[in-house]
Parts: structure tokens; sequence; C-alpha cells
């Protein structure tokens, strides 16, 4: 049906040999691509049968079963008359033989009801993963033949992943497999691996999606379990359009001292949650340029909290100037970063607050440490090669000034901006 490299001949073997498996897989390695391809195999040769595959989002359900299609299309120009009769949909193939496959994000509810295979594509990036586990697992105890597929790469230590690998281990129930990208390289596939290392912003980023390893997040301000909770698809999120908010809007500017990185975050009050709604970077904009900008989001927003710091002073002083008291200078000191990360922190712990799902931001947000220096002080520091946490103080910025007591005009039922 497909060609596979040696590492992929490998997990299809597995897989069918087992009723557990657990596969931590580097990035671009073909991770969904070879369980998709087991999947279509699986209900080609099984009639009567069902594959649930869950996945983290809808986004990510159609893109599994995108791969599905790809195989099917595939077998069809080969001239395999069994697959000419499949029935494609947007979440769903249909098999001539009364088999299909059914994706579905990772909602229990939707989940329970089901008989057959389930595969869990990406893992660890399920939100209320242990809800999730509990509908899923149900449905593979229906009967002895029916299978249960974990594949991923890793996020941390406190999801579903995590948990499935450690249960797996010496446990010959379980089919466990690992891979990362210079194992990947020595079986066969062609990437190079020095490009790929100069793309990646951060050393976890590295860790958790090349090297496959679960790192400790003792020390991070925002471990990933926290992340991943309040994240929700961009296309939900994101606004276009801010002037067609609706909520009170707040801002936080993290202003540039290296690579010329200004980073402007905006975030819309819903009741007592808070939704990012852009994040706009300026990389080597001229002073009046940056000014121009964060002026345009200040005249709609109730607050703009700016980095005053080196050369963020002059920007503080002269929309102070235009714009009075809903700009809000803050010095950077290590004090100020600590109230800033811990007032960030505590949005994230009480899910007050909303991102949307991407990696560059996710990276940026847990890229941030406490850490302790040898004189005793306690220091909140991050870094990536493209850029210090930029994002994580911006948004810090952008929560601090939700925090600040505002006024409200209205005027015959209109809201008018705090000018």
């Amino acid at each position: 049906m497909a060609i596979l490299l040696p590492y992929q001949v490998e997990i299809v073997k597995g897989i069918d040999s087992h009723k557990f498996s657990v596969v931590k897989m580097a990035r671009q390695t073909g991770k969904s691509f070879v369980v998709s391809y087991w999947a279509t195999k699986r209900a080609a040769t099984k009639p009567n049968h069902t594959i649930v595959v869950v996945s983290p989002t809808e986004r990510q359900s159609k893109l599994f079963v995108d791969k599905v299609k790809l195989h099917v299309k595939a077998m069809k120009l080969t001239g395999v008359k069994f697959f000419e009769n499949a029935e494609l949909k947007k979440l769903e193939v249909n098999f001539p033989n009364g088999s299909k496959i059914i994706a579905l994000p990772a909602n229990p509810d939707g989940i329970r009801g089901f008989s057959g295979d389930v595969i869990m594509d990406e893992v660890a990036f399920f939100r209320d993963w242990q809800e999730v586990y509990r509908a899923v697992f149900p449905i593979i105890t229906r009967k002895k033949d029916y299978k249960l597929i974990a594949i991923s790469t890793p996020f941390g230590k406190n999801d579903l992943f995590y948990y499935l690998w450690s249960i797996s281990e010496n446990n010959p129930k379980w089919f466990r497999y690992s891979l990362n990208i210079f194992e990947a390289v020595e079986k066969g596939l062609s990437v190079d691996i020095e490009e790929l290392r100069a793309g990646i912003k951060n050393e976890d980023a590295w860790k958790t999606e090349y090297l496959v390893e679960f790192i400790d997040e003792a020390d991070a301000v925002l471990p990933y379990e926290l992340i991943q909770k309040c994240e929700m698809p961009k296309e939900e999120i994101l606004a276009k359009d801010i002037r067609k908010l609706k909520g009170d809007l707040y801002c936080g500017v993290d202003v540039g001292r290296r690579k010329d990185l200004t980073v402007i975050t905006l975030l819309e009050k819903l009741g007592d949650v808070l939704y990012l709604r852009r994040i706009e970077e300026l990389k080597k904009t001229p002073f009046r340029k940056q000014l121009e900008i964060i002026d345009h989001y200040a005249y709609y927003c109730r607050k703009l909290a700016i980095d005053e710091t080196g050369i963020g002073m002059q920007l503080a002083e002269e929309l102070k100037e235009k714009r009075g008291s809903k700009i809000l200078p803050v010095h950077f000191s290590a004090k100020t970063k600590e109230e800033l990360a811990e007032k960030l922190r505590v949005k994230f712990q009480d899910r007050l607050i909303r991102i949307p799902s991407d990696p560059d931001l996710r990276e940026d947000l847990h890229s941030v440490r406490k850490t302790v220096t040898d004189a005793g002080n306690i220091r909140y520091e991050g870094s990536t090669k493209e850029s210090h946490a930029d994002r994580f103080w911006s948004l810090a910025l952008a929560v601090y000034a939700a925090g600040q007591k505002t006024f409200n005009f209205i005027f015959k039922g209109v809201k008018i901006p705090w000018l």
C-alpha cells in the first residue's frame, strides 16, 4: 500500500502483534503517516470494524483523516478495486467491507459509545486527559482483539502520554517504541539535522520534539500542563479586526533591547476571563513607526502597560504624554519581574486566561525559569534563539494592565474609549 522506511515497518509490526502500543517519535519522522497507514490496512483487512481516531482538536482529527484519504487514493491509482468504492467524508472514511475510520476531537462525551480500535494521536496534548482516558479505555476492552495505540512527541511529565509511557515499561502486553531524530536518520529518514537544529529556538523544544525526552519542569514558571489547559485553536481566539471586539481591551508591550524585537499583546476581558486576541511582533522597526503602532492599540485599550527599561523609556514618555493615565510605564527590575511572572502564573493556574495554540508562543511562555542565584536572589529569566521570552513578558504586562482600575464612561449607551 505504501513504501515504508525500516522504522515504520517496525512500528506497524509492533502494533499488529500487541493489544496496547505507545509510540514516542520525533517531529517530521512520519508519526501520523505510519499510523494512518496501519489504520487503513486494518480497516481494509478486517470487515465490519471501527477504528476511532482521537486527536487534541477537530482540525488535527481532520488532518489525520486526510492522511487516510491519501492512502486510499494511492491504492485507487494502483488499480486496487477494493478502494474504488471507499466513501471519503470530512472526518470519516467508510470502506466497502463495512469497516470505517472515524476521527474525533478529544472530548470525553463525543468518544463514549463507540466500539473498536482507538488511536490517540498527539496524546501528550490532550486537555482533561484523565476524563478522556476514562472514556477511551472501555471502548477497547469490549473485545480481545480491539487495540489501543497512543502516539505523540513528549510534552511534559503531567499528561496522558507520560502516564502511558511509564506504565508500559517492562510490560509484555505493551509495544513500546521510541525514535529520536538521529535514530530516524540512521534508519533511512532523509533530513538535514543541522538545519533542523538551527531552526529550533528553545533547548527544551529541541529535547522534547526531536530528542523525544520527557523534561523536568520543576523550575518552569508555566509548566506545559498549565499552558496546555488554557490553549484554544487559533481560529477561535485571534481577532482580525480589534474594532469589533466587545469586551474591555488591555495591552502589554515588551520593548526590544535584544535583536530589535518589540512584542505587543492584546487581551480582551470577557467576564473574569482574559482572551489573547492578538500578538504583534515589530522586528527592527524604526522608533517613530513603533510609536505609531503602539499608539493605535492604546487608543482602543483601557490600559496599556509598557516596559520603560532602557530604550523603552522614550516610548513610554511620549505615549503617556498623549494618552495620560491609561499608559502604565513599568520598569523591569528583579522584584517587578517576580510580581509580573507570579500574576501571570496565577491566571494560568486559575484558568482565567485563554491563549492561541501556537508552538512558538508555547515555548516562549515555557522558557521562563525561576532560579536562585548564589547570593540567594530569585531571578525570572528565559532565553530562546529568537527572543528572550519577549512574548512571556508582553503577556505578563497585558495581564498586569488588566488588573488595574479603569473607569467606564457611557454616553447614550455607547462606550467611549478613555482618551
